[in-house]
């Protein structure tokens, strides 16, 4: 018989861990804890009196259950009692939490959580309710009138009771004085019922933008209702520049050479001119145009030339009234079936007189002699969506004339707007009218460079580029003209105008 033998040697050591590390094992009771119900629903009440109901909190486990806090949040109709700041159940033991609802509004919501050291430690109870209140809603919540000059605008909005209770319209009032409204009110309106309220804008002076408000006094919790009023009077044309950019227009001149036509493509706008503008063309002369016996005094863009749908308005070289063209470009000859672009830019003094008088020497005489710096955008028009956004802005300084100059450029900005990433840094800003920023730039531009009877004439251009930030906003807005200033040869200041950036909003 063999016999093994095991010694064991050196494990004393390794033996008192392992029996250091045991630990008996410990059978920990449950606490486990029943909140009831987990909803209370409290119902439309028939008067606005308090009214109570009890959610139950029941220890169902073996060990105590502590609740440590029952939060209540939402509508401060609810109200909480409960025994303790702290409340220790045993086994089977129950504690009630009551919950008193007292009619704020007609649509009330709460949450009780109740925190303890339970299995599930957070709980909830949802809370609603609702009172015999009154409600209202108003549809569209603001107006907005577009109005051509002299012709008022109707708008409706719609009132309607939303609460549990009749709706009491006791009063109603118009602030703005281009503002007026026609309603039933006073009027008592039954859950579920409507009225209508029409509110008429009228434009009292040309160019206006106007604002009041519709105040409707209830018996709601707040008292009233108002609906913010906008207005603004559109002219009943659109301008060249945003006709232009929008590609409803062709400039060409005719097969004569003498005849210069701006065409409109639209089919139902019409496109009115209202001042004299350089359009320049690669292969023509290039050609200031405009209606001699213009008013000046016309509020962009109206004015005396209006082109129809579908329809052209012809220039003639030279004439003594009506549309006219004079020649900007001594060396080019005009050639026929050319056509031309249009940037904005405004024919500048003294050239415009010059122009007026029928006098075409004097007009390549001073452009000789001096600077021109006319300024231009490469765009004129933006379309921008009613709440707003950006878009790439591009100003275009040119110099027709024979003599190198500074050109000082000024670009408005209109508060609330912004203007980012500029191309060129300003030299400086300045505060204009309304809280509008002016950005102040300069460009120094070569003389032009004379070529040959056909061929383009060479113009140093200068172009700066910005980021046009628009805030919220409705129908057209009209920017302040850009300007270049410049002084000619005799030390005179002269400015260059181009029409306003035209903003529209959807």
């Amino acid at each position: 018989m063999s016999m093994r033998v095991l010694f064991l040697v050196g494990l004393s050591g390794c033996i008192d861990f392992e029996l250091e590390g045991v630990k008996p094992d410990e059978d920990e009771g449950l606490r486990d804890l029943v909140v009831d119900p987990g909803v209370i629903d409290f119902g439309i009440l028939a008067s606005n009196a308090p009214i109570t109901q009890t959610v139950t909190l029941t220890s169902v486990g073996d060990e105590p259950v502590t609740v440590s806090t029952i939060d209540l949040s939402g509508s401060t109709a609810f109200m909480l009692t409960w025994a303790s700041a702290e409340l220790t159940l045993q086994p089977g033991e129950s504690a009630d939490v009551i919950v008193t609802y007292t009619p704020a509004s007609f649509d009330d919501e709460g949450q009780i959580v109740v925190r303890s050291d339970a299995v599930e430690p957070n709980q909830a109870v949802d809370l609603r309710g609702a009172g015999t209140y009154p409600g209202i809603l108003v549809t569209p919540g603001s107006l907005y009138f577009e109005s051509e000059y002299g012709e008022s605008v109707d708008h409706e909005v719609v009132v309607s009771s939303i609460g549990t209770s009749d709706l009491d319209l006791s009063e109603l009032f118009v602030q703005g004085a281009q503002f007026s409204a026609v309603s039933g009110i006073p009027d008592v309106l039954p859950p579920g019922e409507t009225t209508t309220i029409s509110v008429t804008y009228t434009p009292e002076v040309e160019g206006e933008t106007a604002s009041g408000k519709l105040w409707i006094t209830t018996n709601t919790a707040l008292g009233y209702a108002i609906v913010p009023l906008e207005a603004r009077q559109i002219p009943p044309c659109m301008g060249l520049g945003e006709a232009w950019d929008r590609g409803l227009l062709a400039g060409n001149t005719e097969i004569d050479g003498g005849t210069f036509r701006v065409e409109n493509y639209s089919a139902d706008e019409d496109v009115c001119i209202d001042n004299w503008y350089v359009w320049i063309a690669e292969e023509s002369q290039d050609l200031g145009a405009g209606d001699m016996d213009a008013d000046f005094g016309d509020v962009y863009p109206t004015g005396s030339l209006t082109i129809a749908p579908e329809d052209y308005q012809q220039f003639d070289a030279g004439r003594p009234a009506g549309a006219t063209w004079w020649c900007m470009e001594l060396t080019q000859n005009t050639q026929p079936s050319k056509s031309y672009v249009f940037t904005g830019a405004r024919v500048p003094e003294p050239l415009l007189t010059y122009m007026l008088a029928g006098d075409q020497d004097a007009v390549w005489a001073w452009q000789d002699l001096n600077p021109v710096l006319i300024a231009g955008r490469t765009t004129n028009f933006v379309a921008m969506p009613g709440g707003g956004g950006s878009a790439p802005v591009t100003l275009r300084i040119t110099n027709m004339g024979s003599m190198d100059g500074t050109a000082e450029v000024r670009e408005t900005i209109p508060a609330d707007y912004t203007a980012t990433g500029f191309s060129q840094a300003p030299v400086r800003t300045e505060a204009g009218e309304d809280g509008a920023t002016v950005y102040v730039f300069e460009v120094w531009l070569d003389e032009r460079t004379i070529t040959g009877q056909y061929e383009q004439t060479g113009y140093d251009i200068a172009e700066i580029t910005y980021t046009l930030g628009v805030p919220a906003c409705t129908g057209r807005q009209y920017l302040e003209p850009m300007q270049t200033r410049w002084v000619d040869s005799d030390g005179t200041d002269r400015v260059g105008t181009a029409n306003p950036l035209v903003v529209n909003c959807k």
